[in-house]
């Protein structure tokens, strides 16, 4: 009958079993010489092999070259990296510099070209009213009221404002008509002034008797 043979951490699998029942290793599990290390417990790391060189020290930053150190040539050749850095930073700020001056004329150029053709707008607009008011009748001085942006819009508010003026105005009187009668009740109190001189004379001398 088949016997299922143990397993020894260290030894690894039996070869058989004595009589007696106890198991036969094999024969390097007679020494620990040459034995494979036993298995490491969970959650460890195992060592590394026999032989195998230690890890590697971290790299470190390389510091800055010391000009003492460097020698005649290398402190030349810091300096001269330093020089060409202060040139370089030094032309970027005049070059920004200029752009931003370029953009601020340009800039300017543009508002001043605005307020120009806004100008120009503007006395285009008061020519038209001027003419809208020439052509309907107006007094220029009424040009500045009318509203519209075309001609024919300027022209047909004059001739609306012109309306209205003449509708505010009293009608003029028709040649050969007689100038109207002065009122006899003027400054007359309630006296009826369809009487006649005497009565009127009358009462004068009642009002004002003489002494």
């Amino acid at each position: 009958m088949n016997t299922l043979l143990p397993t020894h951490p260290r030894f690894g699998r039996a070869i058989g079993i004595r009589r007696n029942g106890a198991p036969i290793w094999p024969v390097r599990g007679a020494s620990p010489e040459g034995d494979p290390p036993p298995p490491a417990p969970p959650g460890t790391t195992p060592p590394p092999p026999a032989g195998a060189p230690p890890n590697p020290p971290a790299s470190t930053p390389t510091p800055n070259p010391d000009p003492d150190v460097l020698g005649e040539g290398g402190k030349k050749a810091l300096e001269a990296e330093r020089q060409a850095r202060a040139a370089a930073e030094k032309a970027q700020k005049t070059l920004e510099a200029k752009v931003k001056a370029f953009e601020d004329a340009q800039k300017t150029e543009a508002e001043r070209t605005a307020d120009r053709i806004r100008e120009l707008e503007q006395d285009a607009a008061k020519a038209l009213r001027y003419e809208a008011a020439a052509a309907e009748g107006l007094p220029l001085s009424s040009a500045q009221r009318l509203n519209g942006k075309t001609l024919e819009e300027l022209r047909a508010d004059a001739q609306v404002f012109k309306a209205e003026i003449g509708a505010a105005a009293p009608s003029p009187t028709p040649p050969g008509t007689p100038p109207p009668k002065p009122d006899p009740r003027q400054g007359g109190g309630q006296q009826d002034a369809t009487g006649s001189m005497d009565s009127g004379r009358d009462l004068y001398r009642q009002r004002n008797p003489r002494k």
